[in-house]
């Protein structure tokens, strides 16, 4: 039982916490250097997705603009792109971008690469830009290089056009409050006086429980946000950037700091940066990878906002590469779990550890380190088999763990499963929020929930079930008896709802299973195995629109049972629901900003 990070500063940050996002499925590129794939205006948000192809590490995307006047300031109206993701099985990458204006008429890309320049500048006609409420438009796409040479591509098939759900509205006005006040809470957790240069607190609380430490997995999952925010609604941001470089310097350390475990597995260090040497279950294993992932996406951050290479692959570099090695190495061992808990093999470590070697093996060849690229890859694929075999047909949900040698006995069902779809999966359908497999799982573990715990029973229609660790749990937040609902695990349903949602757009449909239909059938009664609810159509608005009010009935019980003032405690109680636990839990709060960006049709890295 532990959680999550950060600390803050006298700066207010304002975030846009729901806005309405298209998505159009499009085809790789075969060559072009650069294209758009698509790009929205709604009157405000500028906003949109590049391919770009990888031709070296480092890179930079602009998109030039003409403002609502049609006038170029000399091509100085710009909006940077920023590193996305990898586009697997190919040598591409997505890039995107967003930005405030007030008008825009048209808009190109350049693409600046290893001393050459590339352009996408729409066969030289510019794209047109016209503001919509609920348009996303695609791009047929010419490259130019700066020499003249032009390249046409084969541009993205246009799909209907779809807006992305609105859910409660009551929700989304009480989500954009309660987002700056986690926001607030959580960077309040980074840096406590006294404690050491990127020092995250699980929790300021020092005692019943204490808290005050740093682990790894949490401390990882928390910079994760972070660096999401400082590559995207606060772009280049000095106070975040500080953060960020601060905990590389903690964690950094933390790798080569003398551990009982002797390994990178040590799960939690004390805010001087000294390890934690008493018992505890060790080695925790999903923390190197979920370091790994943060520091790639840190990595990929500041390059694009500061364009310093140097820190990059003099420090992030190595350090990303030690944690990848040790996951190379250790990833078929036992070790214990999130919870810590369960010394065993677990669905929620391997997943992490998976999407850390994929994402690594990009790093490494983009890197120049063709031999890692290899290894990562092939190790990754080789998990994939072991990952699939957690799913048990007859009971139609993913198991925890297996291989179990010591620690609570259960009977499988976990919150984790579905936080290693929001957490530990990749957008190629391989165990990810709106896969039939997660979505059956979801509906077992819920289920549960609901007749065990008695604050479940007889719920007003506004709030959603309250959901824990697992049923079996008796941690409740300063002992044992019983265990309670857990904050993060509640916005946890409401994050995976939301970016099912956001997948189902992106693959321009969704079909009912044998094993996805009980889920179906909870928010259409029509459901039948065999439908297929295509995205653009009255079948897929209603159906997404359905399951957004879902996932703010969850995020409406996370309001009706935090303190006023919009305080997250780690757990609160399954009879009388009152907070419990750990005081303002990093976690909790990171979770809650999380679950907004998903709910905004934006979902973090």
């Amino acid at each position: 039982m532990k959680l999550m990070n950060p600390s803050m500063k006298a700066c207010v940050f304002f975030i846009l916490s729901y806005f309405s996002l298209l998505v159009s499925s499009a085809a790789v590129p075969t060559s072009a250097a650069v294209q758009v794939e698509s790009y929205n205006y709604d009157g405000t948000t500028f906003s949109g997705r590049i391919f770009v192809k990888n031709i070296a590490y480092s890179k930079v995307v602009t998109v030039i603009h003409s403002d609502g006047s049609d006038n170029w300031n000399n091509n100085n109206n710009k909006v940077s792109a920023a590193y996305s993701e990898a586009i697997s099985g190919s040598n591409y990458e997505y890039w995107t971008f967003s930005a405030k204006l007030s008008g825009i008429k048209q808009f190109y890309v350049k693409y600046e690469v290893s001393g050459s320049t590339y352009y996408d500048n729409n066969g030289t006609k510019n794209y047109q830009v016209q503001a919509t409420s609920a348009t996303s438009t695609t791009a047929t796409a010419t490259t130019t290089t700066a020499t003249g040479t032009t390249t046409t591509s084969t541009g993205p098939t246009s799909t209907a056009s779809v807006s992305f759900p609105t859910g409660n509205s009551t929700i989304s006005s009480w989500i954009k409050n309660q987002e700056e006040i986690s926001r607030f809470a959580m960077l309040r957790n980074i840096n406590p006086p006294g404690s050491a240069t990127g020092f995250i607190a699980a929790s300021l609380s020092t005692a019943g429980p204490d808290y005050y430490y740093s682990w790894t997995r949490d401390s990882a999952l928390t910079a994760n946000v972070i660096a999401y925010e400082y590559n995207t609604t606060f772009t280049g941001n000095t106070t975040l950037l500080k953060y960020l470089k601060d905990y590389v310097t903690f964690s950094v350390k933390s790798q080569s700091v003398s551990t009982v475990c002797n390994c990178l597995g040590e799960p939690k260090f004390n805010a001087d940066g000294s390890s934690f040497t008493g018992p505890w279950g060790r080695p925790q294993n999903d923390g190197p990878a979920e370091r790994a992932v943060t520091f790639m996406l840190i990595a990929d951050s500041y390059l694009t906002q500061t364009k310093d290479a140097s820190y990059v692959t003099g420090t992030l570099k190595p350090a990303i590469f030690k944690d990848l090695d040790y996951v190379v190495s250790v990833w078929s061992n036992g070790c214990y779990d999130l919870w810590e808990e369960v010394n065993g093999v677990h669905f929620y470590t391997l997943m992490v550890m998976r999407k850390g070697l994929i994402l690594g093996a990009d790093f490494a060849a983009r890197n120049g380190d063709s031999s890692r690229a290899s290894t990562y890859k092939k190790t990754a694929s080789t998990m994939e088999s072991k990952i699939s075999s957690f799913w048990s047909d007859s009971n139609n949900y993913i198991q925890v763990s297996q291989s179990v040698t010591a620690g609570v006995s259960k009977k499988g069902l976990d919150v984790s499963t579905l936080l290693a779809a929001n957490i530990g999966s990749l957008p190629d359908g391989f165990f990810t929020p709106g896969s039939e497999k997660i979505l059956a799982t979801a509906v077992a573990l819920e289920n549960a929930f609901a007749s065990l715990y008695p604050i479940n029973s007889n719920l007003p229609s506004y709030l959603g079930n309250s959901i824990g660790r697992y049923p079996e749990d008796t941690y409740n937040g300063n002992g044992n008896s019983q265990g309670n609902p857990w904050f993060l695990a509640v916005n946890a349903y409401a994050e995976l709802y939301y970016r099912a949602i956001k997948e189902w757009i992106s693959n321009g449909k969704v079909t009912v299973s044998n094993i996805s239909l009980p889920f179906f059938k909870k928010f259409d009664s029509s459901a039948t195995s065999g439908k297929t609810y295509t995205a653009g159509t009255s079948d897929f608005n209603n159906l997404a629109q359905n399951i957004a009010l879902g996932a703010d009935r969850f995020l409406s019980t996370v309001k009706f049972h935090a303190y006023t003032n919009g305080s997250l405690s780690e757990e609160y109680d399954r009879s009388t629901g009152m907070s419990t636990g750990a005081r303002d839990l990093t976690w909790s709060h990171a979770s809650l900003i999380t679950a907004a960006y998903a709910k905004a049709g934006s979902p973090a890295a």
